[in-house]
């Protein structure tokens, strides 16, 4: 086993990136944003310029956001057509192939399951979902990585990294990139209140393919204020937005559709797609989200 946390900062932070200079400043991984304090709502298009324009005050204004807990959803970054089509794909291959499972080692494949209320127990937290899960290494039916790599560059930018940290790495590296295709099905799907493990990625990054009161009912994806109210970050989805804050902000998905029976040959429930820089399984002691009770 290797542990990758002793050689991971000075390998992947961009020490000339002004996103990492306004980190080293405010940074204190003992202050972490816990709790949501509002939605900023912005054109994807609009928002990426802008990143690219910013001056150092403007990256520390953005960085100050965040760790206030702010969180942005950014819309329009898929079209409605590429939503539909991506769920049809997916859909395809949860029908068509068999589930899998595999731990994060060399040669690892692509591969899905759908994790049942029993099958959870085997997970850091309970979540109840039918997930495909890419790395960049194979790819080969969807091509999402391509499409996706200008926004998590990003991201990894915003985040003070080398913008394309870990797209090359292999699971023996340590950490990887891996991109979940995930349905969440009535009555059933799920995930308990919890906090992202802060290590290499900064923030929850979730693409959505559906959208509530059309594709599903009541339920979807909630943050934590301070007062303990759940604010459903999905009230102010539409399909194609692309969601990201700080992954210490406690959250998780209530389940949508209370009244109909979850069947995995169908394609309803709420869709979305997860962007993660992962631990790998050659690393002991990985860390994983973390219920709160």
């Amino acid at each position: 086993m290797k542990d990758i946390s002793r050689i991971f900062p000075d390998k992947y932070f961009d020490k000339n990136n002004i996103f990492y200079k306004a980190w080293s400043k405010k940074e204190n991984k003992n202050k972490l944003p816990i709790y949501l304090n509002k939605v900023v709502e912005i054109d994807y298009s609009e928002f990426y310029k802008k990143v690219y324009k910013m001056n150092e005050l403007e990256a520390t204004q953005l960085v100050n956001s965040l760790l206030n807990g702010d969180v942005y959803l950014l819309k329009n970054f898929y079209s409605k057509n590429d939503c539909n089509s991506l769920i049809d794909k997916v859909y395809d291959i949860f029908q068509t192939t068999p589930e899998e499972f595999h731990k994060i080692k060399n040669g690892i494949p692509d591969y899905h399951r759908y994790i049942s209320i029993e099958l959870s127990k085997k997970y850091s937290i309970k979540l109840v979902k039918q997930t495909y899960y890419i790395f960049p290494w194979n790819d080969h039916k969807l091509k999402l990585f391509n499409n996706i790599l200008p926004v998590w560059r990003m991201l990894k930018y915003i985040s003070g990294y080398h913008a394309d940290a870990w797209e090359k790495n292999l699971p023996i590296d340590g950490v990887v990139d891996r991109i979940q295709v995930a349905r969440y099905p009535p009555r059933d799907g799920q995930a308990e209140l919890h906090q992202d493990p802060y290590v290499f990625q900064k923030f929850v990054i979730s693409i959505y393919l559906s959208k509530k009161d059309h594709d599903y009912e009541g339920g979807g994806f909630y943050a934590l204020t301070e007062e303990k109210n759940k604010v459903f970050i999905d009230n102010q989805v539409d399909k194609g937005d692309l969601f990201f804050g700080f992954a210490t902000i406690k959250h998780g998905v209530e389940p949508c559709d209370v009244n109909i029976s979850p069947d995995k040959s169908k394609k309803d429930g709420r869709w979305w797609i997860g962007l993660y820089s992962v631990e790998t399984d050659y690393v002991s002691k990985r860390r994983t989200a973390k219920p709160i009770k």
